[in-house]
């Protein structure tokens, strides 16, 4: 390994190995979201060394650009970017921070039908969407092209996670649990989104990401994991 690699990852490795390292420097990420959960976890992913040019690569979208709503929570928005895309602010932050991911962003809302497209050539792919119609396209298309997908979302002071692997039952059951409605935006809207809670259930996909390009069991997968900073609590709802 050279002296620069050395030094950028030398505090992985007490806990990760130098082939997980390698693994994860190897993997093919897709991305949904760049606002407060995926900017996170896209800083996360590049930190973490996901995607390392000539080996694997990062792909993220997001058609949105910054308001000033956006700076009590997002990472990439600073009052310098408020009114530019989230995707091209994205792409200058992850530069400065890893010049070594091979990152593209696409400034473009990616929907259902753009989404086998988007996700193809992928080995993971990343759910930062807001509303649940969305995310359950995104879970049908990833479900069709055989690609695991870490989906999140984060409203007040809770969050939730939960990992679906190739072979998983349709999107039936993660819709009865947290309940189809016709609505265009997410449960944050109304209730809000605090930024302990946006980072910390960015943390827990990105953790979710190392384990699958790693190629150790996902902590994840099978269940919705709930939690609530309101008091501290953890439900973790099994799907049957």
């Amino acid at each position: 390994m050279s002296a620069s690699f050395d030094q950028r990852y030398i505090r992985n490795f007490s806990t990760l190995s130098e082939a997980d390292q390698q693994r994860l420097h190897t993997a093919r990420i897709c991305q949904l979201g760049l606002g407060g959960l995926g900017g996170t976890l896209l800083e996360m992913l590049a930190r973490m060394g996901f995607g390392r040019k000539g080996k694997g690569w990062i792909r993220a979208a997001d058609g949105d650009v910054f308001e000033a709503s956006n700076l009590n929570r997002q990472l990439f928005c600073l009052e310098s970017t408020i009114g530019r895309p989230k995707a091209e602010a994205a792409l200058e932050r992850v530069q400065t921070v890893n010049s070594e991911v091979d990152l593209s962003t696409w400034q473009a809302v990616v929907g259902p039908k753009d989404m086998p497209d988007f996700i193809q050539g992928a080995d993971i792919v990343l759910d930062a969407l807001g509303d649940l119609p969305t995310k359950l396209a995104l879970r049908q298309a990833a479900a069709e092209a055989g690609l695991p997908m870490i989906s999140a979302a984060v409203a007040g002071w809770t969050g939730f996670i939960t990992t679906q692997l190739p072979g998983d039952p349709d999107a039936g059951i993660f819709q009865g649990v947290l309940g189809q409605n016709d609505r265009t935006e997410g449960a944050e809207v109304p209730l809000g989104t605090l930024a302990p809670c946006v980072w910390l259930i960015a943390s827990l996909q990105c953790r979710e990401a190392v384990a699958l390009a790693s190629g150790h069991p996902p902590l994840f997968h099978g269940c919705l994991h709930i939690v609530d900073l309101t008091d501290a609590s953890w439900e973790r709802i099994t799907f049957h």
